[in-house]
């Protein structure tokens, strides 16, 4: 499997993240990712903005849904996102409408398991209810109270790896 190379757009000013995006893409990156940020002070504006200067680059809608799932992955969808985010701490019923919005809507479905428990647990029961991706995710908060006590950074990828298939 190719690796595929994602940026971020954690940028809060609607130019600036176009410039960064052209940048991105400029030196080969694959996705773009609209940002929780960006997606908090552009919203679908921005997220068609992205798709208006780049129609045929994948665009990632990182809503983190937790609740109206298949709205917002409609919102995403209809503003030119190919892929929508949803939380593994989210209701079971929301991940099931995030899934069915997927299917009826054209666009893929990234489960993050940010915040489980059991981290690996949560990305098995993201494939399970048919996301089709797993985004294993160290939260930045997390990462950053991890580094300022000089502890090692979690990484269950080897147990991911045996478990998850998509």
């Amino acid at each position: 499997m190719k690796p595929i190379v994602q940026i971020s757009l954690d940028i809060i000013d609607l130019n600036e993240a176009l410039e960064t995006a052209a940048l991105a893409l400029e030196a080969g990156v694959d996705w773009l990712e609209a940002g929780t940020p960006f997606i908090l002070a552009e919203g679908m504006h921005g997220v068609r903005a992205l798709r208006s200067n780049w129609p045929d680059v994948p665009i990632v809608a990182d809503l983190k849904t937790m609740d109206g799932g298949w709205l917002e992955a409609e919102v995403m969808a209809k503003a030119g996102a190919t892929h929508v985010v949803v939380m593994a701490r989210a209701h079971p019923e929301t991940i099931k409408e995030v899934v069915k919005a997927g299917r009826d809507l054209g666009v893929k479905v990234m489960g993050d398991n940010l915040g489980c428990e059991d981290m690996v647990a949560g990305a098995k029961m993201l494939e399970d209810m048919g996301c089709d991706y797993v985004i294993h995710h160290i939260g930045y908060d997390e990462r950053r109270g991890i580094a300022a006590r000089g502890e090692r950074m979690p990484s269950p990828l080897d147990q991911l790896l045996s478990l998850i298939h998509i």
